[in-house]
């Protein structure tokens, strides 16, 4: 359950304007605070630091700070649409993620409302002198925190929207969902081999999908838990990234009183797109995406599917369920889910790379070297899809090279 409260977490606070709210918040929270800390402040030094400063200060941070967020959102915008347009339209939820732009608003935007708090607070008689130096100190605090930002900013706006920090972007995510299905084929519960009709005898209630979407998450803790307290058995027949309609069948339960089908359909996160997070297809895709795009006669950029092709490698090799994979007793022992399929994440990147390649035989090449090298460094289970996968493309890519002198070469990389 922790786990389940965990991750929510996370969501919420990928939210650029719950960063933002945070960020206000704290800022009022600074003027309160320099009220607080007025007992303590000396008679005398507003005159001797020079306090009565804070006011044209605050001027200037008011007006600077609304254009800077102004500007900087223009930025962002512009990135994104680039990336979008370039790259891939699903880029957009990874930078629109990014906490470095995140932080750099937030910051600017909690600076105009913490500017513009305090000068109201300054035209009453909360503010004395004592007051007026805490805030003082406060306010110099907050030109640091904002030169820190525009320094980080400067520094982040060379590559944003750019393909290098794009792709990386999308290979972290990446790897992050191919890695935990590498470990957990099951999320760690127990494998679901046999239709649950079958497996209850027809006695399972079906919990149905409240509205139509794709499967973001599965909180397998959270049905877990559920079901402990019911004295339940849960059976997931669907998987993360699969487009469910209104009121299909998401899981089945067995035992359990009559509320135990509403709070299993509150583990289930069904959302209008596919997420990152819990979906290795789809950050794969995303990938392969990327190269296809290079490759349309629009960009007619081979050298970023060889890019592609390459990092697939490095990605779908952490998907070896040899290397650490569920042993022993499942952690969640009343929850039943389908196996993952690996054959899946060479289906979305690898496949869909040789169909756009055509004839590019520096293209083609990298996808047979990409695939040995997955096939030489993973076991059985991986391995055997890789060779299922090489096995099509290089169909596909001789179909398209029949005739062209770079087949030798290509011939020699399927070889390795």
């Amino acid at each position: 359950m922790l786990t389940t409260i965990f991750h929510r977490a996370i969501l919420f606070l990928r939210q650029l304007y719950v960063r933002v709210l945070l960020i206000a918040a704290l800022s009022l929270v600074s003027v309160a605070l320099a009220k607080l800390l007025a007992p303590v402040i000396p008679p005398g030094l507003a005159q001797a630091i020079g306090a009565d400063a804070v006011d044209p200060i605050l001027t200037t941070l008011a007006n600077s700070m609304l254009a800077v967020t102004i500007f900087s959102l223009t930025m962002m915008v512009s990135a994104h649409q680039a990336a979008a347009s370039q790259w891939s339209p699903r880029t957009h939820v990874i930078l629109t993620d990014d906490m470095t732009t995140q932080s750099v608003l937030a910051t600017f935007v909690g600076a105009y409302l913490f500017s513009l708090c305090a000068l109201i607070l300054r035209r009453t008689d909360f503010f004395g002198e004592r007051e007026s130096v805490a805030l003082f100190l406060m306010t110099i605090l907050v030109v640091a925190m904002i030169v820190v930002a525009i320094i980080r900013w400067i520094a982040h706006l060379e590559d944003l929207g750019s393909l290098s920090h794009t792709a990386d972007a999308v290979q972290s995510r990446a790897e992050t969902a191919v890695a935990s299905v590498g470990r957990h084929p099951c999320y760690g519960a127990r494998a679901l081999e046999d239709d649950p009709a079958r497996v209850t005898d027809g006695s399972a209630r079906v919990i149905g999908a409240p509205c139509a979407g794709y499967v973001q998450q599965i909180f397998a803790d959270m049905l877990q838990s559920t079901a402990e307290a019911a004295d339940a058995r849960v059976y997931v027949t669907v998987s993360t990234g699969q487009y469910v309609a209104e009121g299909a069948p998401l899981a089945h339960v067995a035992g359990g009183g009559k509320d135990i089908v509403t709070k299993l359909r509150d583990a289930f996160a069904i959302a209008n797109a596919r997420s990152f997070v819990q979906d290795p297809r789809f950050g794969v895709s995303v990938m392969a995406e990327i190269a296809s795009r290079a490759l349309s006669p629009g960009i007619n950029d081979p050298v970023t599917a060889v890019d592609i092709a390459n990092r697939l490698a490095t990605v779908l090799m952490l998907a070896d369920p040899g290397r650490e994979t569920e042993d022993g007793k499942p952690d969640l022992d009343r929850v039943w889910m389908p196996r993952f399929r690996y054959d899946g994440l060479f289906l979305d990147s690898y496949d869909r790379i040789a169909r756009d390649a055509g004839a590019n035989a520096e293209v083609q090449i990298a996808v047979q070297l990409g695939l040995a090298s997955v096939i030489r460094e993973s076991g059985p289970e991986l391995a055997e899809a890789a060779r299922a996968c090489g096995a099509r493309t290089l169909a596909r890519a001789r179909a398209a090279m029949k005739d062209d002198p770079d087949l030798p070469r290509l011939n020699a990389a399927a070889s390795v």
